[in-house]
């Protein structure tokens, strides 16, 4: 299904309708940031010197 189509059967839904999909749509986005959160959380606990990035080396990375 096309996001046009799934656009057009959300029009069609009732507010309590609406409401329930909105609440699986944040739930589905929670558990896709848990594995964002838990593997961030390893990199910034990383204790080994060589995995780290100077300051320079991140300003080039984020093109500043």
């Amino acid at each position: 299904m096309k996001v046009e189509e799934l656009r057009s059967e959300v029009d069609n839904l009732s507010l309590d309708e609406r409401r329930q999909l909105t609440a699986y749509l944040v739930s589905l986005r929670h558990r896709e940031l848990a594995g964002y959160r838990e593997g961030l959380a390893e990199k910034i606990d990383d204790k080994d010197e060589g995995n780290w990035v100077s300051f320079e080396e991140f300003d080039r990375r984020i093109g500043v």
